[in-house]
């Protein structure tokens, strides 16, 4: 049983990675930013994969499917303390 855990566990994560690594090339500017408001790129991977109130219980990746980029683009500029580019 923990070996299917661990297996589970780890597609999990190269899924994560893998999504972000597209948000990476479709949105460029908002992936840079989360990185920088979040402190590195691991945290902001399980950010956007990660539930938020602020978001009505959506994650980032709901949100932008949604076409509300925009609100993903003000959470940011509140973690990072500047405005969008």
């Amino acid at each position: 049983m923990g070996a299917k855990l661990d297996e589970i566990h780890a597609a999990r994560e190269q899924i994560a990675f893998a999504a972000f690594s597209m948000l990476e090339e479709r949105l460029n500017n908002f992936s840079k930013m989360l990185i920088i408001g979040l402190g590195d790129r691991t945290r902001a991977v399980w950010w956007m994969c990660m539930r938020h109130r602020s978001l009505d219980g959506r994650n980032a990746y709901q949100v932008i499917a949604d076409g509300e980029e925009d609100r993903l683009w003000e959470l940011v500029e509140n973690l990072c303390g500047v405005p969008e580019f």
